[in-house]
């Protein structure tokens, strides 16, 4: 009776090891970079769309309060708020509550937010004659931070109309990949459009 042969388990050679993590080496050399470039993309419409509620939202609030009010945003920084432009005449539902609610006679919904870390807002398009700067803290009401945002230089305001409309207005938010949107209030519906992601170019 014949003795089954035993077969010997090649081993791979150091030529063969060489190539493949050569080839993971190019795999990756393709896949990360696309993978960071939509993480990146995803991060920077995250942002935009929190901005984007609260351009809304700063819409609804003229709307609802019959009284005009303001956008404004940190040029080169992170900060934007909404909040009464004219002096507020009426009582506020008792019932306001929310990030930066306040109630009371003379006390409408007040909003302030921050942008992730890495990102920041560019004013392309109020021109060299717009007016901006800090504000008193009254502006912000009861917020929490309402002296720190005091202190905030802020771009011109973005007017919201009780009847819907808004001041036309157009700015845009920056990531650290300096990849850009750029939003857009239409005047006459007070409506935000929202560019396509673009790329600065290292700029």
């Amino acid at each position: 009776m014949s003795r089954p042969s035993c077969q010997r388990r090649r081993g791979y050679t150091l030529v063969e090891l060489l190539l493949a993590l050569a080839l993971l080496g190019v795999l990756a050399s393709v896949t990360v970079p696309s993978a960071m470039r939509l993480f990146f993309r995803s991060q920077l419409t995250g942002a935009m769309e929190d901005v984007r509620a609260q351009l809304a939202g700063t819409r609804v609030r003229a709307i609802e309060s019959g009284l005009v009010y303001q956008f404004r945003f940190e040029p080169e920084g992170r900060y934007y708020m909404s909040v009464p432009f004219e002096r507020e005449i009426e009582a506020s539902d008792p019932n306001a509550t929310g990030t930066g609610a306040t109630t009371g006679i003379g006390k409408f919904t007040r909003f302030a937010g921050q942008l992730p870390d890495g990102f920041r807002f560019v004013d392309c398009c109020s021109g060299s004659g717009a007016i901006g700067g800090e504000l008193d803290a009254a502006v912000f009401g009861e917020l929490p931070n309402a002296d720190e945002l005091a202190n905030v230089s802020w771009s011109p305001p973005i007017l919201f109309y009780a009847d819907g409309s808004a001041g036309d207005a157009a700015f845009e938010l920056v990531d650290g990949q300096a990849q850009y949107v750029k939003l857009q209030v239409r005047g006459l519906t007070g409506a935000t459009s929202v560019s396509l992601i673009q790329d600065r170019g290292g700029s």
